[in-house]
C-alpha cells in the first residue's frame, strides 16, 4: 500500500516537472526568458544597458547599440553630411518587443528621409514606462548623442506620470533564471499594479502642468544645441474615434513657443479608417509604418528651412 502511494507521488512530481519543462520550452519559444536588461541611474531613472540583440515576441529582432539605444550601431560622433534622429518617448516610441526594429517608426520615418536623398541614421530612444522627467535626464546626461532633429512623441497618459524608477515596473536589471520567472515578474506586475488608485484631480493638475514645463526645457535644450525639434502627438484608440485629450491642444502649442514644429498624428490615423493599435495605445506594424510615413513627411521640410 505505501509503496502504491509513494509511486502515485514520483508519478505526480515527474508530471509537475515535465509539465513545467514543456512550459520552459513554449515560453521561450514564444519570446520569453531572455528579456532586454536595464540599467538603474539617478538621472533618467533607467534604460536599456548597450549592446543587447535579442529575438523576443514572435521572433521580433531588439537591437541595443552601443549608446545604449535601440538601432543600427553607429559611432557616438555623426559622419559629416549624414542627420541624425534621435526619437524620445515611452513604450510607443520604444516600440514594444512584439515589433521588429525594421518596422519600428522611427526605421520608417528614416527611410522616407533616405528615398528623398537624405543620409540618415535614426536611434530610438524611447523606454517603457518613462515620463518626461525621464527623457529630459536623458538628453541632458547624455547631450542627445550628437543627433541633429530630436522627434519628442508624447500622449496623454505622459502628463499623468512622475518620473519613473527602477522597481516601479517589471524591466529587469540582470537575466531571470528562467521564461517562468520573467512570467511570474510580468504577472505579479499586474496583480500589484490592479491595487493602485489614481491621484486626486488636483494633483493630476498639478503634474499635468510640470510635465508640459518639463517637455518645454526638452524642446529648449534640443534648440540650445542647434537641434531641430518636432514635437508629436499620438493619440490614444478612443481619441481618434473623437474622445476629448486635454493635454493635446496644450503640448502642441508647446511648438510655435520654443521654436519646434508639431505633429498630431490623430488626423492622421483617423484618415487610414482601420484599426493601427495591438491594445488601445500601443501601435501595430502597421500603425507603426503609418505614423513613421508621416513623420518622415514632418521632418523634410524642417532640414530645408534655417535652423534659427
Amino acid at each position: 500500500m505505501r509503496s502504491g502511494w509513494l509511486g502515485t507521488v514520483l508519478v505526480f512530481a515527474l508530471g509537475v516537472v515535465a509539465a513545467a519543462g514543456l512550459g520552459e520550452v513554449a515560453l521561450r519559444a514564444f519570446g520569453l526568458g531572455d528579456p532586454v536588461l536595464y540599467d538603474n541611474r539617478l538621472a533618467y531613472g533607467y534604460r536599456p544597458l548597450p549592446d543587447q540583440t535579442r529575438r523576443r515576441i514572435g521572433g521580433a529582432r531588439v537591437h541595443v547599440n552601443a549608446l545604449g539605444v535601440r538601432g543600427p550601431d553607429v559611432a557616438a560622433t555623426r559622419p559629416p553630411g549624414v542627420v541624425r534622429l534621435l526619437f524620445l518617448g515611452d513604450s510607443v516610441t520604444w516600440g514594444g518587443s512584439y515589433v521588429d526594429d525594421d518596422a519600428l517608426f522611427a526605421a520608417v520615418a528614416a527611410r522616407a528621409l533616405a528615398s528623398r536623398g537624405v543620409r540618415v541614421e535614426w536611434l530610438d530612444a524611447g523606454v517603457n514606462g518613462w515620463g518626461p522627467q525621464n527623457i529630459l535626464g536623458l538628453v541632458g546626461e547624455s547631450g542627445g548623442f550628437d543627433s541633429s532633429v530630436w522627434i519628442v512623441t508624447a500622449l496623454e497618459d505622459d502628463f499623468r506620470r512622475e518620473k519613473t524608477h527602477v522597481g516601479e515596473v517589471p524591466y529587469m536589471n540582470h537575466s531571470p533564471r528562467t521564461a517562468w520567472e520573467e512570467l511570474l515578474v510580468l504577472g505579479s506586475y499586474k496583480v500589484v499594479t490592479a491595487y493602485k488608485t489614481a491621484k486626486p484631480a488636483a494633483d493630476l493638475e498639478r503634474l499635468a502642468d510640470e510635465n508640459l514645463a518639463t517637455y518645454r526645457a526638452i524642446a529648449e535644450a534640443g534648440r540650445a544645441r542647434g537641434v531641430r525639434v518636432l514635437l508629436v502627438w499620438h493619440p490614444t484608440i478612443e481619441a481618434v474615434a473623437g474622445a476629448a485629450e486635454p493635454a493635446r491642444a496644450r503640448y502642441l502649442g508647446l511648438a510655435p513657443q520654443v521654436g519646434a514644429a508639431a505633429l498630431d498624428l490623430t488626423p492622421i490615423y483617423r484618415a487610414e479608417g482601420k484599426d493601427l493599435y495591438v491594445d488601445g495605445l500601443h501601435l501595430s506594424a502597421e500603425g507603426h509604418r503609418v505614423a513613421g510615413d508621416a513623420i518622415g513627411a514632418a521632418i523634410a521640410p524642417l532640414l530645408a528651412a534655417p535652423n534659427g
